[in-house]
C-alpha cells in the first residue's frame, strides 16, 4: 500500500509585485491555485488516472504571504475512498532575507476519479504529522457529503437567469 510519502509533491514559489492585492500580499486566488495544481499532481501521483477536483474542503489562511517571501505548497493524499481522495495541502512562507519560516495556510482538497470502476488503495501515514492529519480523515469525509448534500439542495432553489 502506498505511503502519504509515496504521493508528496512540493512546489517552491517566489510571491512578485503583480501577484499581489492591496494590503501587499499575495492574492488569495493565486494561492488557491497553486493549491489546486499542487494537490492535483498528489493526487493524480496516488490514483494514475484522470481526476477532478471535486471540492476544496477547508482553507485557512493563516498569515500574509508578503512580496519578496518564497511560498513553499507540500501536499500528500490524507484519506481515500473507492474513487475519491483527499489531499491534504500546507503552506509555509519564508521571508528569504531574515530565514524566517512561518505556516501561512492550510487545506483538504477532495479529487474524484473519473474512471467508475477504479477502487482506490487505502493511504499509510508514518510521521508524527501525517499519522494526525489522516486520523481525521473520515470525520471531514462524512461532513463533507453532508456539505455536498446541502449543496445539491441549495442548488434546487437557485436563479440561474443573470439579472439585467
Amino acid at each position: 500500500m502506498p505511503t502519504c510519502k509515496d504521493t508528496r509533491t512540493v512546489q517552491t514559489h517566489l510571491v512578485m509585485y503583480a501577484q499581489m492585492n492591496m494590503h501587499k500580499a499575495l492574492y488569495g486566488g493565486q494561492l488557491m491555485h497553486w493549491m489546486d495544481e499542487t494537490a492535483g499532481i498528489t493526487a493524480a501521483r496516488f490514483a494514475r488516472t484522470g481526476l477532478v477536483t471535486a471540492s476544496l474542503d477547508h482553507l485557512d489562511f493563516l498569515l500574509p504571504l508578503h512580496e519578496g517571501h518564497s511560498v513553499c505548497l507540500e501536499a500528500y493524499v490524507s484519506g481515500s475512498g473507492n474513487r475519491s481522495m483527499e489531499v491534504f495541502v500546507k503552506v509555509i512562507g519564508e521571508d528569504l532575507l531574515k530565514s524566517e519560516r512561518y505556516l501561512a495556510a492550510t487545506s483538504f482538497l477532495t479529487f474524484t476519479s473519473l474512471d467508475p470502476q477504479i477502487s482506490l488503495p487505502a493511504i499509510i501515514p508514518e510521521s508524527e504529522e501525517e499519522k494526525y492529519i489522516c486520523a481525521g480523515y473520515e470525520k471531514r469525509r462524512a461532513v463533507g457529503k453532508e456539505k455536498r448534500h446541502e449543496s445539491i439542495e441549495l442548488a434546487k432553489h437557485l436563479d440561474t437567469q443573470l439579472l439585467r
